[in-house]
């Protein structure tokens, strides 16, 4: 397929219709549609030029490769969802940066220099002088630290020396403050951004409005009127949405005969093979015929349309005018995360909401069909499982650490005569050696499957239950679930295991040895697996298997085979954020975490620019949203530190720290103000529409909301939705 701009109008033209299902399928084809899946800059569109499109895909095949040199705008033909992202990145690593360097720093200096964890005799004797008066010698004692660089390194090392204990109070009170500054101003990086990109970028959403709780006797024709006499407008396009399930079914029965069609071939049985392509043929006609027929069927109107103005401006016109209802401000209060507020709009002695409608490729068209009160009981009912999974969940993970916290504390041990001021003593002294228990590998072999396999689909199915209309709403609740249920699973329950089960934080085999190499392993793990990418390689593995065997598959099958695996942002931002959450909780304790995490950090970002520059596709470009939930994430990481410092300092030195007691409060308030409303009503960005009205600007558009509705696919013209999709570069863009 090819495209050629001539008069300032794209003109297409292709040898043949293209068929998803083709038996056996062109590798030509699927060839071709790896290289247009892949991330590039589209190639600008000159006068009389003629450029190759993918046919399934309608993508330019050939694409600019962006360097792996330039800085995150480089993306910005993605939306903002990707430069916001590795902006993300960079601001962790300069939080994590300017952490160690204001306490970080001083904490580890003063735990290896310290002499604490020198000899266990020693340590035998200190302790003993504190705590003979005491009954609970015999608990007490038993928790001594090793002199390697583990222990050297840790908080224990300096558990007796109250004078270094006491200045990192001071150290970390100002880490704190300036943590919440870098965070206030990142936000306003994030607004400059998100922006930039809007200006740079021309969209369908730039001049659509979403359009809700339309009557179903109201057409399209009607719906036109009303904008346009009511705000003297001139609306270019209405698409309603239209239930579909009919449609679905008969797309499924087209999946079975098309599986019958493999098996066939696979058999040589040409009779039945002739048959089978006869009745896909009238499965196919049937289900054009059937979106002609859902589409003038307005019961099943499902009370959505997009709407969409000749210039930006008229958009933001309306939405000035239209204003929120009292029960949907009440709503919000109570269940702000749950419905989404719209403004409302008087139509014929009812109300209709409108609000800034999403992207095209962004919308979740299964889910954008339910109203907002079917959306609203299945969240509630999808809260409510969730909290009994979760608890379930917990309860298991916590039993599996008891079992790896007590194996792991149960070292052989030795009887020693140790000489104190009042006589020898005889006490258990623990060798190097750990002992090792079956039942303690497969607690630490069940737990790895859990938080590898189990949390990420469990964290899916959740989220998929509640129903969300855009991929970003969905990306939004994923990243923010998954990153808390990593977090807990990583970090809480290792920490209850250890404090609660064995009270063995610093012993041979505690709780500062797990974390030191988790923070060694998270370091160098995650970038190998991204650079690595196992989807990559399976897809390699089933394409030789095909290729080696002569397997029949068709021709979309096979094109998803070739392309190129799909970056899914969401499990990203998730897997950052428990990589902060453990380092701000753990490093008190090891502050050797920090460099470790900033490490791991540096090279996640690497890994991350290169396999997107090289060898990923994105399919779906989340919003500002995502980012600004991450950002609200980020204001718990200095309680998350003040919390761990005042804890692993009250565990191991019996001392309370004012000053981390006053971070937290700080922090509390940081987080329950709205930043983001300050931020916004500080820097406000200046707002600059459109000047392009939607005709001109509709060549540029990567795709539109007709050809993304599942109904309208199967009717509009080839050449509307060929060029539709199609998305061409300014040079200066370029």
């Amino acid at each position: 397929m090819t495209a050629t701009l001539k008069n300032g109008q794209l003109e297409f033209y292709t040898s043949e219709q293209y068929d998803e299902y083709l038996i056996p399928p062109n590798h030509e084809i699927a060839e071709q549609h790896q290289l247009a899946s892949k991330v590039g800059i589209p190639k600008p569109y000159r006068e009389g030029e003629t450029v190759n499109i993918c046919p399934c895909c309608k993508q330019q095949i050939h694409k600019t490769q962006i360097d792996f040199q330039r800085d995150e705008m480089a993306f910005s033909f993605l939306g903002s969802g990707y430069p916001l992202y590795f902006n993300f990145i960079k601001c962790c690593l300069m939080i994590v940066g300017v952490l160690f360097l204001t306490s970080g720093q001083y904490q580890l200096v003063s735990n290896l220099t310290s002499n604490d964890c020198q000899d266990l005799v020693i340590q035998v004797q200190h302790r003993y002088k504190e705590i003979q008066k005491q009954d609970s010698w015999s608990e007490q004692v038993h928790n001594y630290c090793l002199n390697d660089w583990i222990a050297r390194s840790s908080l224990a090392n300096k558990r007796f020396q109250s004078i270094l204990t006491e200045l990192p109070h001071y150290f970390n009170f100002s880490s704190v403050i300036f943590i919440l500054i870098i965070i206030f101003f990142f936000r306003k990086s994030q607004l400059i951004i998100d922006n930039d990109c809007d200006i740079k970028e021309n969209t369908p959403s730039d001049y659509t409005l979403i359009v809700k709780d339309i009557p179903k006797e109201f057409k399209q024709q009607q719906l036109k009127q009303f904008f346009e006499n009511q705000f003297n407008v001139e609306v270019m396009e209405i698409d309603y949405i239209f239930y579909a399930n009919t449609l679905k079914d008969l797309e499924c029965e087209l999946e079975i005969i098309v599986n019958q069609q493999k098996k066939a071939l696979e058999n040589n049985e040409n009779d039945l093979l002739m048959n089978l392509n006869e009745q896909k043929k009238q499965k196919q006609d049937q289900i054009i015929a059937e979106a002609q027929k859902i589409q003038q069927d307005y019961e099943l109107f499902s009370g959505t349309a997009f709407l969409s103005l000749k210039y930006e401006d008229q958009k933001q016109q309306i939405l000035k005018f239209s204003s929120y209802r009292t029960q949907q401000v009440i709503s919000n209060i109570f269940f702000g995360c749950i419905i989404q507020e719209a403004k409302s709009l008087e139509l014929n002695n009812t109300f209709i909401k409108v609000d800034q409608a999403p992207e095209p490729g962004d919308i979740i068209w299964d889910n954008i069909v339910h109203n907002d009160n079917r959306r609203f009981w299945v969240r509630l009912l999808g809260f409510t499982f969730s909290q009994i999974v979760i608890a379930l969940f917990l309860i298991t993970l916590l039993e599996l650490a008891k079992i790896q916290a007590q194996d792991a504390s149960n070292v052989p041990a030795n009887l020693v005569n140790v000489e104190t001021d009042q006589g020898i003593v005889q006490v258990s002294l623990p060798q190097e050696q750990k002992s090792k228990n079956m039942g303690s590998i497969i607690a630490a072999l069940l737990t790895t499957f859990i938080n590898s396999f189990v949390v990420g689909r469990l964290s899916n199915f959740l989220v998929g239950f509640e129903s969300y209309e855009t991929y970003s709403l969905y990306t939004v609740s994923l990243a923010s679930k998954l990153s808390l249920m990593l977090f807990v699973n990583s970090a809480i329950i290792a920490f209850l295991a250890s404090t609660i089960y064995t009270r063995n934080l610093f012993g041979p085999g505690g709780l500062i040895y797990t974390e030191t190499y988790f923070f060694m392993t998270n370091a160098i793990i995650p970038p190998i697996v991204t650079l690595v990418d196992p989807n990559r390689i399976i897809k390699s593995l089933k394409l030789w298997w095909i290729k080696k065997f002569n397997k029949v598959v068709i021709q979309k099958e096979l094109n998803e085979l070739y392309e190129h695996s799909e970056h899914l942002i969401e499990l990203k931002y998730a897997d950052i954020m428990k990589t902060l959450f453990i380092t701000f909780f753990y490093t008190p304790l090891t502050p050797a975490g920090y460099i470790t995490s900033f490490v791991g950090l540096a090279l996640y970002y690497c890994a991350e620019k290169y396999v997107i520059c090289n060898r990923m596709s994105v399919k779906h470009t989340p919003s500002v949203q995502l980012s600004i939930l991450m950002t609200e994430m980020m204001e718990y990481l200095p309680i998350i530190y003040a919390a761990g410092y005042l804890i692993f300092n009250y565990q191991i030195t019996g001392t309370t720290s004012y000053w981390a007691i006053a971070s937290i409060l700080v922090s509390f308030l940081s987080s329950v103000l709205p930043m983001q409303y300050f931020v916004e009503s500080w820097f406000k960005q200046e707002e600059q529409d459109e000047t392009t009205s939607f005709n001109e600007a509709k060549v540029n558009f990567s795709t539109t909301y007709s050809l993304q509705n599942p109904v309208n696919k199967y009717n509009i013209k080839p050449n509307e939705t060929i060029q539709s999709q199609i998305k061409s570069k300014s040079q200066s863009q370029f």
